[in-house]
């Protein structure tokens, strides 16, 4: 997804969902973007792994508590703000509990972009699950059914924007963003051809990598601007992509 995230950096950022203003990146989004940026970059070293794996299902509530706390106060606050003091009030943990999981804050939006990352090839897989669809119209409503799934993945996480640029712009952090673009594609590629079993391997990989790279690019920049502008732009990805694959599908 990294080849087009510069394009997205130089655009002000300002989030809408319904009629409520989500928090923005960054209280100047350049800026915010740029300090954890030069936070992720001074201890990287520490906060690539967790302190402590959770081995158990109570460890792991703890560690899904502290995430989920991260994640609301980086939505009211953006990922600059919270402390990790913070996280732990609103987790209702301890300070030293979080850090036998997490040794700084770094780690913990680490963890939060990794789940970020995570989460798209479950959604992309439930579209290979269903019977695959025989003329363009039923095409179409299952990329719709995707678009509804991928885009909220994006709206519910607007201010977790920062943590995924950075993890882009880091090289001891980039393997953790191009092993899920390999799964990624990969998995796009698998529907097209669950869609049409004669597609070659290599087009459907082609095919997916820039699926994943326009869609994402795009949704970055409609992040930057309004509800309104997003939407739009995701109407105009989902007429690209229609028009991008369906010539190699055999759905006349």
């Amino acid at each position: 997804m990294r080849l087009f995230i510069r394009v997205c950096q130089q655009l002000e950022f300002g989030m809408y969902s319904g009629l409520h203003r989500a928090p923005m990146v960054g209280p100047s989004g350049e800026r915010g973007q740029r300090a954890v940026k030069r936070s992720l970059d001074r201890k990287t070293k520490i906060a690539l792994e967790p302190r402590k794996q959770p081995r158990q299902q109570r460890s792991s509530k703890v560690v899904d508590r502290i995430l989920d706390a991260a994640l609301i106060l980086t939505r009211e606050q953006g990922t600059k703000t919270p402390t990790t003091l913070a996280i732990a009030q609103r987790a209702g943990l301890s300070v030293g509990s979080v850090y036998q999981y997490f040794p700084n804050k770094e780690a913990i939006l680490l963890e939060l972009g990794r789940r970020w990352l995570s989460s798209f090839p479950e959604v992309i897989a439930k579209r290979i699950k269903v019977a695959p669809p025989t003329n363009r119209e039923e095409f179409r409503r299952e990329v719709r059914k995707l678009f509804i799934d991928t885009s909220r993945i994006y709206l519910d996480n607007a201010t977790l924007m920062p943590v995924i640029e950075a993890i882009s712009g880091n090289a001891d952090l980039r393997p953790i963003q191009d092993g899920y673009d390999k799964e990624i594609i990969a998995l796009y590629a698998a529907w097209l051809q669950h869609v049409n079993p004669a597609l070659e391997e290599k087009t459907a990989k082609r095919l997916g990598l820039v699926m994943m790279e326009v869609g994402h690019a795009c949704r970055l920049v409609g992040l930057k601007r309004d509800r309104k502008t997003f939407d739009l732009i995701e109407d105009d990805v989902e007429a690209m992509w229609l028009a991008l694959v369906t010539p190699y599908l055999n759905l006349d």
